[in-house]
């Protein structure tokens, strides 16, 4: 069985098996009494079983009821600390009243639907953006999904290759990184076992070795990647033929940043061979790393930027942001979709960024990350033959789970302590990987954030001891 199938069989269990009972705790920040999942809502994960295919059961099966600011509620009264800001991107929190009042508003006063027509309303949301871009930012292309707009940016980059010159159509990204679950997403993403349904993937997609944990460690960052780029040289691709490389900017599975010295290298690689540097904002943007966007950690430029979750902390929106000449590389008509910068998730995203100005949520969220790094390294501490390691940035954090007996990282260990933690008060999702994350909302105070992260820490020693 392989590790996908594990995940998929442990969760879908737990939406089968009988409610386990709770931790019981009452603090200010949450609250568990009783079974969980509440036997309330065992009606809701049978029917979810009946209704929906094993791959939508994957996540521990908690009913949310409803959610404000950085708590959960199931229909018991139970509460979460939210540790998820669902999957990265209630960044302003849950149901923010702002938020609130601006979808409201356009549902009862504006208009429903638009496609492409324009409207001031979308003007002014594509002015607030390329306004908190970098210059060169010129245009901006509007999608539903994150996993559209890595596809969007994907078209864009190959039209701007092909146009200087036949075969500049090859593209890069890195082993373990994901991108989304559209075809082009899909095969730019790094796991294998994701891909067994395509008969003949692009073979002008490669994956190059992260440069990082856990495979790679204290390298030399600038002759790791031109050790790579040698490789693919030798196996036939010429660096002029590179059309693009697309960079997670830190890997979502384990928040795993890059070495800043290899993005900087590939920078000067990439100018040297007209190659545009694409990268992954869409879980770390609009402040999740304690900055606007996470490759300002590198201080290197990006060509394009792939935005989405955090833009609204709401409602479905994503963005290609860049340069008008590779915006403009298509043909008029021949990429759209129905359901682009809809009306009430436009209104969403500019309350959103009215938010995180007047609330200075960006910085917020770089002075909790001074708080959560500490706490993490005391849980690791106590933990040494569990924990690997962790690693991360703002409100981005993640606890890398290990075998003590292996060493190797631990998928069932990951999976058991994220339930642990479940049932104990703070929500936490399941990352498929041996990992276990820590992603708040922005706007969660101080002592909610240790207490939750104090938690992870008795849950784990639950397990282990």
């Amino acid at each position: 069985m392989d590790t996908t199938e594990i995940i998929r069989s442990y969760l879908t269990d737990r939406y089968a098996e009988p409610s386990l009972e709770g931790v019981p705790v009452e603090t200010a920040h949450r609250r568990i009494n009783g079974a969980i999942p509440a036997p309330e809502t065992r009606a809701v994960l049978e029917a979810s079983r009946e209704l929906f295919p094993k791959v939508n059961l994957y996540q521990p099966p908690i009913v949310w009821d409803h959610a404000e600011g950085y708590q959960v509620w199931d229909r018991a009264g139970n509460c979460w600390i939210d540790f998820t800001s669902t999957a990265v991107m209630t960044n302003a929190g849950h149901g923010h009243p702002a938020i609130r009042e601006a979808v409201a508003a356009q549902a009862n006063d504006g208009m429903l639907a638009h496609f492409n027509f324009p409207t001031e309303q979308r003007i002014e949301l594509a002015r607030r953006v390329l306004g908190l871009c970098p210059p060169h930012m010129e245009k901006i292309y509007f999608w539903t999904s994150g996993s559209e707009a890595i596809e969007s940016a994907f078209r864009l980059a190959r039209a701007h290759g092909l146009a200087q010159r036949p075969g500049k159509h090859h593209v890069l990204t890195h082993e373990r990184d994901f991108h989304g679950i559209t075809m082009a997403a899909t095969q730019l993403s790094g796991e294998s076992a994701a891909k067994d349904w395509l008969p003949t993937p692009d073979p002008r997609i490669h994956h190059l070795p992260f440069p990082g944990p856990p495979e790679h460690e204290a390298i030399d960052a600038p002759a790791f990647f031109e050790a790579s780029i040698a490789r693919l040289e030798a196996d036939g691709v010429a660096s002029a033929d590179v059309a693009a490389v697309v960079i997670e900017t830190l890997q979502g599975w384990g928040a795993v940043p890059y070495p800043p010295e290899y993005l900087q290298r590939m920078r000067q690689w990439a100018d040297e061979n007209d190659v545009l540097l694409i990268f992954d904002e869409i879980q770390t943007g609009f402040g999740r790393t304690g900055r606007m966007f996470a490759h300002e950690h590198y201080g290197v430029k990006a060509d394009l930027l792939c935005l989405g979750k955090g833009l609204s902390s709401s409602l479905p929106i994503a963005a290609v942001v860049g340069p008008a000449e590779v915006l403009d590389g298509l043909s008029l008509g021949s990429v759209t979709t129905t359901h682009a910068a809809h009306p009430v998730s436009c209104a969403a995203a500019l309350a959103n960024l009215d938010v995180f100005e007047k609330e200075n949520l960006v910085a917020e969220a770089e002075r909790k990350g001074r708080l959560v790094e500490p706490a993490m390294a005391e849980i690791s501490a106590r933990f040494p033959d569990h924990i690997a390691r962790h690693t991360g940035a703002g409100l981005l954090w993640t606890f890398h789970a290990r075998n003590p007996t292996t060493g190797e990282l631990d998928l069932d260990l990951a999976a058991e302590w994220t339930w642990a933690t479940v049932r104990r008060g703070v929500m936490v999702f399941h990352t498929m990987r041996p990992s276990i994350k820590i992603c708040p909302p922005l706007t969660i105070p101080d002592e909610a954030l240790l207490e939750g992260i104090e938690v992870m820490g008795e849950a784990l020693d639950s397990l282990v001891n």
